[in-house]
């Protein structure tokens, strides 16, 4: 854990993740912060999960410290580690488009691309057995 940040192991402390999920949800708050949508109250909280699972950012730190912050200020700080770590966007328009993926991976299970193939192959088999079937009955062999 970076130096300067105390973080007392309690029974509902959560348990520190890996960097790529921090990175994940710094990017997504990002996103909502540029379109509107940031509930900037939680972020000291998360800042503070951020840290515990190994983010190295100043303005993350001091995020995680911010209890006593004005939302703006902890919008700004969130803007900050957003931009020092590389998880900016170009502009609104990428925002909103990095938000929509989040929102339809939240609303499809990890297995909705394998379902959605295999219900995609079972419906092209039910269709290919019946055309089969059809062109057998049009053109039935002589003899």
């Amino acid at each position: 854990m970076p130096p300067g940040i105390v973080v007392g192991m309690t029974d509902d402390t959560p348990a520190p993740r890996d960097v790529a999920t921090a990175r994940r949800e710094i990017r997504g708050d990002e996103a909502k912060r540029l379109l509107g949508m940031l509930s900037a109250g939680s972020l000291p909280s998360r800042a503070e999960q951020w840290v515990l699972d190994g983010v190295d950012d100043a303005s993350v730190r001091e995020l995680a410290e911010a209890l006593t912050r004005t939302d703006e200020q902890r919008a700004a700080l969130l803007e900050s580690a957003a931009a020092s770590l590389g998880l900016g966007f170009a502009s609104v328009r990428e925002a909103r488009a990095h938000h929509g993926e989040q929102i339809v991976a939240q609303m499809t299970a990890s297995s909705a691309a394998g379902d959605a193939l295999g219900y995609s192959n079972s419906f092209s088999d039910t269709i290919e057995e019946s055309v089969r079937d059809s062109i057998a009955r049009l053109f039935r062999p002589r003899g």
